[in-house]
């Protein structure tokens, strides 16, 4: 049996797989140790696992490579001449004309003597984005259904109560159960 030398503590002359100074497992060491040595002209590699085969594969992928090379500049080729021999639409100058400035519609405001002389007061409202005469009459009266006596004290929105403008500005009535 070989004797063993300690690789952790250096212990001297193990004989056992195990180190009694550091309880190191030494037997994968005495298996190593173990194994008959031979010449190097002795070692015999087995045919199956020579690199014969590598060199033809890599060829192959070698040729393949060039092989799509030669596919993917063909086809730039003929997309390139195919695009090359359509004509181009004539180039045509265009003349510029000068559009009139549009100016936004005047806003007409209900003048403060359309109102009634039985009206208890109120105040002017200025429309906004996404208003229309029936969310004004329910922000103010709490009933979209009293949109009409607005348009009762303001005679420009008869017949358009659909379409106010934007910036429009109009008379809003207070409601005759609140006037003292």
């Amino acid at each position: 049996m070989i004797k063993l030398i300690c690789p952790v503590c250096d212990r001297p002359e193990i004989e056992d797989n195990i180190c009694p100074n550091c309880e190191t497992d030494l037997s994968l060491i005495r298996q190593l140790q173990e194994l008959p040595v031979g010449d190097e002209k002795s070692i015999v590699i087995p045919a199956e696992n020579l690199l014969t085969t590598q060199p033809n594969i890599s060829i192959k992928l070698v040729i393949l490579a060039i092989l799509i090379l030669i596919l993917g500049f063909g086809l730039g080729a003929m997309g390139t001449s195919l695009f090359a021999t359509q004509p181009s639409p004539p180039v045509s100058t265009a003349t510029t004309t000068l559009l009139p400035e549009l100016k936004p519609p005047a806003i007409k405001s209900t003048p403060k003597s359309t109102r009634s002389q039985s009206s208890c007061g109120g105040f002017y409202y200025t429309v906004k984005r996404g208003d229309s005469l029936n969310r004004i009459a329910a922000q103010f009266y709490g009933r979209s259904q009293l949109f009409s006596k607005i348009v009762a004290v303001n005679p420009t929105l008869k017949g358009r109560e659909s379409s106010i403008e934007i910036g429009e500005v109009f008379f809003v009535p207070n409601l005759e159960e609140n006037c003292p």
